[in-house]
């Protein structure tokens, strides 16, 4: 998600939940295509390259993109996560970090762990033969025989490799700026003039930051963006003429579809500066569509249908199991992956509405207690102390 951004406050803006679903099942459809013949050929075209297929062309050249832009959906997971998480600060919620910290690793660290379990009970309940899986990206997440290098590695989210559950590379990013929401909150506070231009200047990093191949770079301007969104939505409220929330959404769609711009149209040579500099501009499209759908309007009020609530509750949940159920699918039956990727949909949503439910709803729970216990023990010593001679 990572990923999707497993925080509740938004539930005040249910249009936001509602673009985080969508988000989650844009990568999911990303995943069930890298999952066929098609994708092979399919990265090699957004890499700059060139293919015969017909399918391929019109999954990568036409607005039918959209659908499966899975990395992009990525950045508006992220974007949302900087939001949700500063915007209650903004609104006068008080930080307790002895509550904070237990609470939010909690909330993060136990479904995903979960998941982990979930990656290696599949593994081990299908026979993994990457050699008769029909990409290279099945191939390389799959798993004949997990060693306990792997399996431990995987429970690590800062430090280890989640190779058995690829979509949890994210999670070290949201963990990361979970621990640096109090300096973020201070960096924020501190801005109160000018937040277009450091909008600006934090996706303009993330486009160096892809240039160098430096991910602290790439990725964590995005949750700061989110993050000084928040102070924008905070000033101006959810007031905003139809006009500019139509602008804002039509422009982050726009903006999202830049590097695939730059990749049809750029000449070969400078393409390869400028493709990972357009990552700046999905950065800027997707808080442009996080700001549309802040604002009340009838583009909200859709994203709030129940439909997409639905989706936003199930979106980490989605998110987290939806690959390895993928996998397994395909290699029960690798030589009809598109039969099997139709049997598993409906059974990936399915069990994700059930790990929402039996797994990572309990765990948001069991953090906010360990929160609140976690500050009432430390205020009681606290006391204690500050009570001696």
């Amino acid at each position: 998600m990572s990923a999707g951004s497993p925080v509740s406050d938004s539930s005040r803006l249910p249009a936001l939940d509602g673009l985080r679903g969508v988000a989650a099942a844009i990568v999911v459809a990303y995943h069930f295509v890298l999952a066929t013949h098609l994708s092979d050929d399919y990265l090699r075209v957004l890499a700059g390259g060139s293919s015969d297929s017909g399918a391929v062309n019109l999954l990568a050249n036409t607005p039918v993109r959209y659908l499966i832009m899975g990395p992009e959906a990525v950045v508006v997971f992220f974007v949302l996560s900087g939001f949700v998480l500063v915007l209650p600060l903004l609104r006068g919620k008080g930080l307790d970090l002895w509550n904070y910290f237990p609470r939010r690793v909690l909330r993060l660290w136990l479904p995903s762990a979960a998941a982990v379990v979930l990656a290696v009970v599949v593994i081990l309940a299908t026979p993994q033969d990457p050699a008769g899986l029909p990409s290279s990206w099945a191939q390389a997440f799959s798993f004949p025989a997990p060693t306990v290098t792997d399996v431990a590695s995987s429970f690590f989210l800062i430090t280890g490799s989640p190779v058995l559950n690829n979509p949890l590379w994210t999670l070290r990013w949201e963990l990361l700026f979970s621990l640096l929401l109090p300096v973020v909150f201070v960096v924020i506070a501190l801005i109160r003039r000018g937040r277009t231009a450091w909008i600006i200047v934090c996706g303009a990093a993330t486009g160096l930051g892809a240039l160098w191949g430096v991910p602290a770079l790439t990725y964590g301007p995005m949750f700061l963006v989110g993050g000084i969104l928040a102070a924008v939505f905070s000033a101006r409220g959810q007031s905003a003429s139809p006009f500019r929330t139509w602008s804002a959404f039509v422009g982050g769609l726009v903006l999202l579809a830049v590097p695939d711009m730059v990749r049809l149209w750029t000449p070969e040579g400078a393409r390869v500066v400028l493709h990972p500099l357009s990552q700046a501009a999905v950065v800027w499209g997707a808080a442009l569509l996080v700001l549309a759908l802040s604002s009340s309007s009838h583009l909200s009020r859709f994203f709030s249908l129940r439909p997409f609530r639905f989706l936003g509750r199930i979106s980490f949940s989605l998110y987290l199991v939806h690959v390895p159920l993928v996998l397994g699918a395909v290699h029960l039956l690798p030589e009809h992956p598109y039969r099997a990727l139709m049997i598993v949909a409906p059974v990936i949503f399915a069990v994700s509405w059930l790990f929402c439910r039996y797994i990572e709803e309990p765990a948001a729970r069991l953090g906010r207690v360990a929160g609140t216990r976690t500050s009432l023990v430390v205020g009681r010593i606290a006391d204690r102390a500050s009570a001696r001679p």
